[in-house]
């Protein structure tokens, strides 16, 4: 069952100088419980689609449906997640202060939905930092907490803004396992947003290709279910890894070729 729709969402920007078109009619079909990245060169519109479907952009033309709603109605706007490269955790709030807000923002905060929200924090190892503040926790840390804050919401769809490019390798690759194994394991959809080619492989089932701006999709690349079903660190130690890297890496140096 196909979950997200994109229908020729397209996104123009209009000044003074110039109008510039960073979007050209984007159609994409996401399934349930499926991971897909979004890949592409830097100015490709990348950010912009993944804005466009957490409703912070209007496209200038096309729609989106969240199942069988259109995203222009609030109920469907609920039903996403929202995980960012800074982890914007509020520095005066506490840890679990911090994970029930979205609850309360909704209006769906109870003892039960608090309970979930601490079980998910116990889950990825941090159960006892819920009464410390944010200043207290490491980089790594933080993400953990923002996963979490995005799940208490309990969204249908997760969309992922390059939530590990600020951190170091090691803890890059340690979130990347924890991120895979949450979502499948609760059979979540995601959309993640990333320049890094190789995560792009490890963690998803399709890599989407946007083409220089106008970001148009250039190619889809489907990944083989070995590697597919493989924790993204696994992933990269797989036969066929290298030869999806290559393909996915020739593609983009034709860009830069072509520029």
């Amino acid at each position: 069952m196909s979950i997200l729709q994109l229908h020729k969402i397209s996104m123009g920007y209009v000044t003074k100088k110039e109008a510039t078109l960073a979007l050209d009619s984007i159609s994409l079909t996401v399934q349930d419980g499926e991971f897909v990245s979004v890949l592409g060169p830097s100015g490709c519109g990348k950010t912009t689609l993944l804005s466009i479907i957490a409703g912070l952009l209007s496209p200038t033309s096309g729609r989106i449906t969240l199942g069988d709603q259109e995203l222009n109605e609030k109920q469907a706007r609920a039903n996403i997640g929202y995980m960012l490269q800074q982890d914007y955790l509020f520095p005066w709030r506490t840890i679990e202060d911090n994970l029930t807000l979205g609850q309360k923002i909704r209006g769906h905060y109870s003892t039960e939905s608090r309970r979930m929200a601490i079980d998910w924090l116990e889950k990825i190892g941090l159960g006892d930092k819920k009464d410390l503040f944010p200043n207290q926790l490491s980089g790594g840390m933080r993400q953990r907490v923002a996963l979490v804050r995005m799940l208490a919401t309990n969204p249908t769809l997760m969309l992922l803004d390059e939530p590990f490019s600020a951190l170091d390798y090691q803890t890059k690759l340690k979130l990347e396992d924890l991120v895979f194994h949450t979502l499948k394991s609760e059979q979540k959809t995601a959309v993640l947003v990333t320049h890094d080619i190789g995560e792009a492989i490890a963690m998803s089932d399709r890599v989407i290709l946007l083409s220089p701006r106008p970001g148009r999709i250039h190619r889809i690349f489907n990944i083989p279910s070995e590697i597919a079903i493989s924790s993204p660190f696994q992933a990269r130690a797989h036969p066929q890894f290298n030869e999806q890297f290559q393909q996915i890496w020739k593609e983009m140096e034709n860009f830069e070729a072509t520029t």
